[in-house]
């Protein structure tokens, strides 16, 4: 008798699969992206999950218009870790002082 918490050997190829296909695609989707849209992707999705993971789980998921400027605002608040978004607001300062 099979064991039943065995994973299909033809299942775990098709994950496999599925995974390095998902992959390449991901790959392929930064790839047609230029250096300052990858690291604004980069930074929004990490504070974005940042974000996420403070969240509570009971909460309701804001309108996505509030989830931007939510991360927007993150993001601006931690300059260090998100240049690329910050650098506009920099740049502004530096020339009003």
């Amino acid at each position: 008798m099979p064991d039943p918490t065995e994973i299909p050997a033809g299942l775990v190829a098709y994950l496999a699969e599925r995974d390095r296909h998902r992959a390449r695609r991901v790959a392929n989707a930064l790839a047609e992206r230029t250096p300052a849209e990858r690291t604004l992707m980069k930074e929004a999705a990490v504070m974005g999950y940042v974000q996420g993971r403070q969240a509570s789980r009971d909460a309701e998921v804001p309108p996505d218009s509030a989830i931007l400027r939510s991360v927007v605002a993150a993001c601006l608040d931690m300059p260090d870790l998100c240049p690329a978004i910050s650098a506009h607001e920099a740049a502004e300062e530096a020339t009003d002082a």
